[in-house]
C-alpha cells in the first residue's frame, strides 16, 4: 500500500475513538450523554442506531436478515456491524465547527469476533489512517480508550426494566442479554484490560454518584489525560477536504 502524503487536499486529524462497554442496564447511554455535554464528544449507540435503522428500513431483505441474527444469536458479526461503525466515525470526522474531540462507540465490541475485526484496521479504503511521523501507514488501530461501566446484576436488572423502551425490555430479555454479556463481552473487557487501555468505573450508585465516580476516574487516569486532555491519540485520520 502506498503512503498518502499530506497535501492541501487533505489533512491529518487526531480524533479519539473510545469504546464504551458494560452490562445491559449499566447506564452507558446516560454517562455517555454526560461526556458529550461536558467534553465535546459525539455518542454513537450501536443498539439505538440499529433500532432506528431497522424502523426506517423495515421490509427490506437486509433488515430481515439483521433481525433474524439478533433473535437467534443475540449480536451481529463484524461484517454486519462494521459498515455502521465506519459511517458513524466518518460522519463525526466531517463535522465542522465546533470540531469534535472524538466519538464514544457505545455497545461495541460485544464479542471477541467483533474485537478481532479491528486487527488489522478494517476501514483503510473508506477511512484511511494518516502516516506516522516516520512515513509508515499503520495497519493496526486499536481504540484509544475503552470505558467499562461495572454494575451488579440486581442493579442492572432494575434499571433495564425501569427504562422500558419497548416490549423487548422484559425480564426474560434481560436474563438472556446478561448471560451474553458475561459469556461474550466480559472476555473482551479483560483483553482490553490486559492491553492497559481499559478504564474501570463502578456505576452502582445514583446518576449523580455515577457521574462523580466517572469524573474522578477520568481525572486520575493517565491514559485519559494523555489521549483526551493532551490530544495524543493512537492513530490519526486522513481527512479529505472538500
Amino acid at each position: 500500500m502506498e503512503n498518502t502524503p499530506a497535501s492541501p487536499a487533505n489533512a491529518h486529524r487526531s480524533f479519539a475513538v473510545i469504546f464504551v462497554l458494560g452490562a445491559p442496564g449499566a447506564g452507558k447511554g446516560t454517562l455517555s450523554a454526560h461526556l458529550v455535554e461536558k467534553l465535546n464528544f459525539t455518542h454513537y449507540s450501536v443498539g439505538d442506531s440499529l433500532r432506528t435503522w431497522m424502523r426506517q428500513n423495515s421490509g427490506t431483505p437486509l433488515a430481515a436478515e439483521i433481525k433474524s441474527k439478533l433473535v437467534n444469536q443475540g449480536f451481529l458479526s463484524s461484517n454486519d456491524l462494521n459498515p455502521f461503525i465506519c459511517r458513524a466515525i466518518q460522519d463525526a470526522l466531517k463535522q465542522e465547527e465546533p470540531k469534535l474531540n472524538g466519538i464514544l462507540v457505545d455497545g461495541y465490541p460485544r464479542c471477541t469476533e467483533q474485537l478481532e475485526s479491528f486487527n488489522p484496521w478494517p476501514f483503510q479504503d473508506e477511512l484511511p489512517l494518516a502516516p506516522s511521523d516516520d512515513g509508515e501507514v499503520p495497519t493496526n488501530a486499536k481504540p484509544d480508550i475503552v470505558l467499562s461501566f461495572g454494575v451488579t446484576k440486581d442493579n442492572a436488572k432494575a434499571r433495564y426494566l425501569a427504562r422500558g423502551r419497548d416490549d423487548n425490555d422484559s425480564a426474560e430479555k434481560f436474563e438472556k442479554r446478561f448471560v451474553e454479556y458475561e459469556d461474550e463481552t466480559m472476555p473482551v473487557e479483560e483483553l482490553y484490560r490486559q492491553h492497559e487501555i481499559l478504564i474501570d468505573i463502578d456505576v452502582n450508585g445514583t446518576k449523580e454518584e455515577n457521574v462523580e465516580k466517572l469524573t474522578k476516574a477520568l481525572e486520575e487516569s493517565q491514559l485519559w489525560q494523555k489521549v483526551v486532555v493532551a490530544r495524543s491519540t493512537g492513530a490519526r485520520f486522513l481527512v479529505q477536504k472538500i
